[in-house]
């Protein structure tokens, strides 16, 4: 009984571990890059020499817990508006676009009104969430990763390309 579901969980745990080892399947054109892309090609392709940041332990996480951001960083080019997002392995693992971002993804840019986003792509995949002030509005981009457009009154706020 013990080896059957420690045969189960190793399973399971490979097949977690394989989900999140898929990269997003081509570059953004506005970007040059994908997710599962290491640092020098993010780097490049953004033709910046920033060095990436650690990401900071959460100062209301209490000492006894472990830190789940340990290990991994940051890209921010604050001019461009474009955050990457890199796991402890250092590769791409979530995109965040906002101002002064000028790019498009999937033709939705900042600052535009959520109704011609649901005009242009249709319905999100799910009902839109509400997170503050801002509404999700969740979309496939391709096989392996997903687009979210963060929207309120002014329009798409943020945008994040995730798994």
């Amino acid at each position: 009984m013990i080896r059957k579901t420690m045969a189960t969980l190793v399973l399971l745990g490979g097949m977690l571990g394989a989900q999140f080892a898929i990269a997003q399947t081509s570059p953004l054109p506005q970007l040059g890059f994908k997710l599962g892309d290491d640092v020098a090609t993010v780097k490049a392709a953004l033709k910046t020499s920033a060095d990436v940041e650690p990401m900071p332990r959460n100062p209301l996480l209490p000492t006894n817990v472990p830190d789940m951001n340990k290990g991994k960083s940051i890209l921010h080019l604050r001019t461009k508006g474009i955050w990457v997002f890199f796991n402890a392995a250092g590769t791409a693992e979530t995109i965040r676009l906002d101002a002064p971002f000028s790019g498009d993804v999937m033709g939705v840019t900042i600052g535009e009104d959520i109704k011609k986003v649901t005009a242009k792509l249709g319905n999100p995949i799910s009902k839109p969430n509400t997170i503050l002030t801002m509404q999700t509005y969740r979309y496939v981009l391709d096989d392996s990763a997903y687009v979210t457009f963060n929207a309120n009154d002014d329009g798409v706020q943020v945008i994040f390309i995730t798994k």
